[in-house]
């Protein structure tokens, strides 16, 4: 019996369907195979990246133990040190690892706006303002972030901001009222919006100068031997001339911060305004003998820094490794503790953010 022509060709077209669904689902199950390879790649690429930075964190722990046996200039830190170069790039099978470890104590803490009863710290609150001014930041904005770290409610006037500030944003948000983690935070304070375009500069600015450290033992006080030449000052208006003078950076170098790359290069641009001839960066040993260099004759009876808020020791150190493979790009940010007795443990580690 024979079978229609129409019959015939809907038959055709069926097999047809038939082979095109098929192709289709060979396809999608294909594309979704490479699709979970690819993603499983990437997770172990990841990790892989994890781990070689968790090798170069622990690499720096040991560096900045040895430094500490080694006990140079009676155990003060400095730019000197072994732990202040930039780790080149070094090839580990399909990954490059680089790195760099930064005294945190060379720069302002936030955390020291307040003490420990949540209040305003007047001589660091004015020190920050200093250090705004010296920066040709709206030394006013200093009310906003005192405001974002003290425990009250209440606005310091005429430019802080409390919640009352903070609730009135398209997207709103509370006041924190505590210390701050990690000084990326910052750009929730008003006056240091990523939005604002000028705003944006300005926390880009500051961010070389200023970090977050934890203050659960009191404030922790400035480095004089790694701080900026904007930080030094900033310690009081005795000091807001001789900064550059007295910095013992030679280099703006400090200005790429957080990048690592020439952080520490000793050929970089010398610093704006510093004595070029016969310039001494030898370190300090002790905060007296910093404190007999800014005032040579010792008479002036002027106020070199508030007591207690200098040293020429440093506790804290942010390591950042960078973790470069196909495909991965991480960056590790630890911050580090040293004690007294050199031992060094692990406080705070973010990735790909301060």
């Amino acid at each position: 019996m024979s079978v229609p022509g129409s019959q015939r060709g809907i038959a055709v077209i069926t097999v047809l369907l038939v082979i095109a669904l098929s192709t289709i689902t060979v396809a999608s199950m294909t594309g979704r195979q490479q699709t979970d390879i690819r993603r499983e790649q990437n997770e172990a690429g990841i990790q892989l990246a994890r781990s070689l930075a968790i090798s170069g964190e622990r690499f720096a722990a040991a560096v900045l133990y040895r430094d500490f046996q080694a006990g140079d200039r009676e155990n003060t830190d400095s730019l000197e040190d072994d732990w202040a170069q930039t780790l080149p790039p070094v090839p580990i099978n399909e990954a490059t690892l680089s790195g760099c470890i930064v005294d945190m104590q060379g720069k302002f803490n936030i955390n020291n706006l307040v003490d420990g009863e949540g209040k305003a710290n007047p001589a660091f609150v004015d020190q920050f303002t200093r250090l705004l001014r010296v920066l040709n930041i709206d030394a006013a904005k200093a009310q906003a972030v005192v405001d974002w770290v003290d425990e009250d409610v209440d606005p310091t006037l005429p430019d802080g901001a409390e919640d009352d500030y903070y609730s009135g944003l398209e997207l709103p948000y509370r006041t924190a009222n505590t210390s701050i983690s990690g000084i990326s935070e910052l750009q929730l304070v008003k006056g240091f919006s990523p939005a604002v375009e000028e705003e944006r500069a300005d926390y880009e600015l500051l961010i070389p100068h200023i970090t977050a450290l934890p203050v659960a033992a009191g404030f922790v006080p400035l480095n004089v031997n790694t701080a900026t030449p904007e930080l030094l000052s900033s310690l009081s208006d005795f000091m807001e001339d001789l900064g550059a003078d007295m910095s013992r950076w030679d280099s703006t170098a400090y200005q790429d911060y957080p990048a690592c790359e020439n952080i520490f290069d000793l050929e970089a641009e010398e610093v704006e305004g510093a004595l070029t001839e016969e310039r001494d960066y030898t370190p300090y040993v002790s905060t007296l003998e910093f404190e007999e260099d800014a005032d040579p004759g010792g008479g002036s009876g002027e106020l070199i820094a508030a007591p207690g808020t200098i040293d020429v020791v440093s506790r804290f150190y942010q390591v950042r490794i960078d973790i470069a493979m196909e495909g991965v790009n991480v960056s590790q940010y630890t911050l580090m503790e040293r004690d007294p007795e050199g031992k060094v443990k692990v406080v705070a580690r973010s990735r790909d953010a301060l």
